[in-house]
């Protein structure tokens, strides 16, 4: 088996790893763009209102026969309301989770090597404290304003459909318009 060389010369993933990781990446990137898509057209069947104004504002940027390109997928703001209120809702991810390697404090506790701490994005996605008494309704809206003011007051961030920090997934930028210019990251 072929391995990888570090800087330092020490063997390191193998070819077979990277393969392994490559084919992760590309069914996990299938699996959840799929999961997405499907819950996208539950949702959107349910709130008929939603999916006429998504419909409209398709029509309007690409026109009847157009062809979806970067800057016009980039404008699509209803849309990409909706999308991001379907990842809240019915995120892929259910939690993160981290394993300290060293100890670490955080918020004042120290946990010691080895503790697996676990972020459940489920709860805080429908969290009625952060997101307000209509956590569990479909309201796009919420996202009007961008991700960061989506959970009202709240100092802290409360949307992490694509994790967080540097594990963040890399799909979250493929296409790249799943950033709008027209809101904050």
């Amino acid at each position: 088996m072929e391995h990888c060389r570090g800087g330092d010369g020490k063997a390191g993933i193998t070819t077979d790893d990277v393969i392994g990781e490559c084919k992760l990446f590309y069914f996990a990137g299938m699996e959840t763009t799929s999961v997405l898509l499907n819950w996208t057209m539950v949702v959107l069947s349910m709130h008929p209102e939603w999916q006429d104004r998504a419909r409209e504002e398709v029509l309007r940027v690409f026109g009847s026969g157009g062809t979806p390109d970067y800057d016009g997928l980039s404008r699509l703001r209803i849309v990409t309301m909706v999308l991001y209120e379907v990842l809240r809702l019915y995120t892929t991810l259910p939690a993160l989770q981290q394993q300290t390697n060293k100890p670490v404090e955080l918020s004042g506790v120290r946990y010691p090597a080895g503790v697996m701490l676990v972020l459940p994005l489920l709860c805080i996605h429908h969290d009625r404290d952060v997101w307000g008494p209509d956590a569990s309704e479909f309201r796009p809206e919420r996202f009007a304003d961008g991700i960061a003011k989506a959970s009202g007051d709240v100092d802290v961030p409360a949307f992490f459909p694509f994790g967080w920090g540097p594990r963040t997934c890399v799909g979250q930028n493929f296409p790249r318009c799943s950033r709008p210019r027209w809101g904050s990251p």
